[in-house]
Parts: C-alpha cells; structure tokens; sequence
C-alpha cells in the first residue's frame, strides 16, 4: 500500500469555525479523516439544484465532512426543509445570451462566490472550489499536499501517481491534461479582434483589457512574483477555473488580490488562475491538477476510463451530468451516475495502491 509523504497541519492558534448551513452537511464514512480540515465549495452558476445537489451530496459527503453549496438563489422552490441548503450569492448572475456584443453568461462572476466563501468560512486548512458539474477522484486528490496550492498551471508539479511509471516527471502534454493558458503580451489592444464569448481574452466587456485594470493595481512585489513564471513579461493566466485549491495559509492574500478584479468585471476563468499565480510563494510548488475539461460525452465515470485506457490520469473533469434530457426534453437525474462513480473511485483506490472505503 501506498501512504501519502505529508501530513496535515496543526493549527498554532485558536479559531473559531461559523457553522455550516444545517441542511448542507453529509455524514462522512467512519475512520475517513482525509479532508476534515478542508471546505469544500461548491458553486452552482444557475440555480439548477435538484437532483445534483443531492446526488452530489450523498456521494462526496462522505469523504467531506464540510461542505458549502453556494448559488444565486435558494431552494424554495423545493420547501422549507431545503431552504438553507444553499448560500446564496447572486452578485452578477443575470445571464442575457441575446446580445453578440456582449454575452453575459451566468457564472461569469462566479469568483465573487469564491471570495464569499472564503471571507465567510475562515478556520480551514484550505478550500477546494469546484462547481457541481466537476467530477472528483478522490483517490488522487488524497495524495496532494494541503500546504499547497492546486492548479492545472503551466508551471505545476506532479504529484506522485502509481498508476503511471514516469510520473515524476514535470507535466508535458502526452503524459497529462492539458494546462492552462498564458495570455498575449496585454499592451496590444486586443479587443480589436473580439468575435464572441469563445475568444474571451479579447472580450472588450470581460477579457485581458478588463482584467489588466485590475493586475495594474496588484502590488509589485506579487507582480515581480509572477513574472519569474513568465521570464520577465507581463502575462495573465487564463483557464477553467473548476477545480482550484487554496491553502488557509493564504486564505487572507487570496482574497485581497482576488478582490481587486472583482473591483472590475474582469472573467472568472482569468481573474482566479492569475490571482493563484500571483500569489503562489515561487519558492513553493503548484501542485499540477489533471483536471480535463470537455464537451462531448460521454459526460460520466466512462470518460475517466477511457482516459485510463489511453495512459492518462483524471484528478477532476468538467462536465460531469449527473443526469440528462430525456425524450421529452426534461432534465432527469440518473442514480446509476452516482453508483458507477462509487465503483470508479474503488477502481483508482486500486490503481493509487491504498485503502478506501466505499458506502
């Protein structure tokens, strides 16, 4: 058997957690201890709850004892007894597709919930941020180190994977998912060239013109700090912003960068990775994050098996469905996802060589 190289830390001083809405929080495997000290939060861009909260729930709580489901609107509309389910956040959630000149999709902003979750839940050893839609393999996210910050960055390290014979080796991409991105040299106007929500580095609304309003208010020594990853240019990182780990040890400069772009509109998946890189001690390593994000199916545990197939690894995937439209165009969740996931993590337990429990 396999056993982690780190060990969580003690906390030096006394801290006092708020307490988790009442109806949000799970029951965790007994003698599971892995994540007792992590918050895990969850965004939800629409409030699209239902089934995959609740699958979502009964699945992961089982591994997280603290878990924070955050959207733009409550449960109502499932009764009193659901009502605290979700912390609510709308700040920026209106979505209007109408309007080729500026596509406001709903989860634009979702880094404001972020900055929320971490202003509001102090006292963790660090914070997990995924959306719903973000498949989790458990079995590998065991063996990253809580000190550290966790990212898909171009400049990540692996983290040691039993299951692939060259995983020490830095992350290329025949071995790994692909990285997240660098931006073009921001002194160019880049909104010249907008053409729609795809290119969102050229968005004049959200994109690199926006978000350098708020970098240029970034104090130099973090700057400075960043450009040692991009050889002395000023560079943004931009790339899907569904599966971010930040130790509590940086809890309180996470937020303090992050909300200088929030001060602007600046899009999530640029103002989160380059607020991570920003602050990131370039003494210390960014754990590198096989996190794949794809748009055609299959949207369930057979992705990770295929990927497994072809010598790859999977830490986390979006989009995972936890059901789908059926014949009549109505969304219903699917059990089986959340029983075949239960057998994926039992088959990466096996694959990462250490004990697991399954429900």
């Amino acid at each position: 058997m396999h056993k982690n190289a780190w060990i969580s830390r003690t906390p030096e001083t006394t801290c006092h957690r708020r307490p988790l809405l009442s109806h949000a929080r799970g029951k965790t495997l007994e003698d599971y201890h892995h994540f007792d000290n992590i918050l895990l939060v969850v965004f939800f861009s629409h409030a699209r709850y239902g089934a995959n909260l609740e699958y979502h729930q009964e699945l992961y709580s089982d591994y997280f004892p603290n878990i924070l489901y955050i959207g733009p609107a409550t449960r109502e509309d499932a009764g009193f007894n659901h009502s605290y389910d979700v912390f609510v956040d709308s700040y920026h959630s209106d979505e209007d597709l109408t309007d080729p000149s500026f596509y406001k999709m709903a989860g634009r902003m979702a880094h404001h919930m972020l900055y929320t979750a971490l202003q509001e839940y102090d006292c963790y050893d660090g914070y997990l941020w995924v959306p719903f839609d973000t498949l989790l393999n458990i079995p590998r996210l065991e063996k990253f180190n809580q000190e550290l910050f966790w990212y898909h960055s171009p400049w990540g390290s692996s983290v040691f994977n039993p299951a692939q014979t060259n995983s020490q080796d830095s992350p290329n991409v025949s071995l790994h998912a692909p990285p997240a991105k660098i931006s073009p040299d921001p002194s160019i106007n880049l909104t010249e060239t907008w053409r729609g929500w795809g290119l969102d580095w050229c968005d004049p609304h959200v994109g690199v013109g926006v978000c350098m309003e708020a970098f240029q208010k970034v104090p130099v020594d973090l700057r400075e700090r960043l450009a040692t990853f991009t050889n002395g240019k000023t560079r943004l990182i931009g790339g899907s912003a569904d599966t971010m780990y930040i130790p509590g040890r940086h809890r309180r400069q996470f937020m303090e960068v992050l909300g200088l772009f929030l001060e602007t509109t600046c899009f999530l998946e640029i103002a989160a990775p380059t607020t991570l890189h920003l602050v990131a001690p370039r003494n210390e390593a960014i754990l590198f994050v096989d996190h794949w994000w794809i748009y055609r199916p299959p949207f369930n545990a057979s992705f990770v098996r295929q990927k497994w197939a072809e010598g790859y690894e999977v830490d986390t995937f979006h989009t995972f469905h936890w059901g789908e439209r059926e014949g009549d165009d109505v969304w219903r969740g699917n059990y089986a996802n959340v029983v075949d996931v239960r057998r994926l993590l039992s088959e990466s337990a096996e694959r990462q060589q250490i004990h697991f429990p399954i429900r």
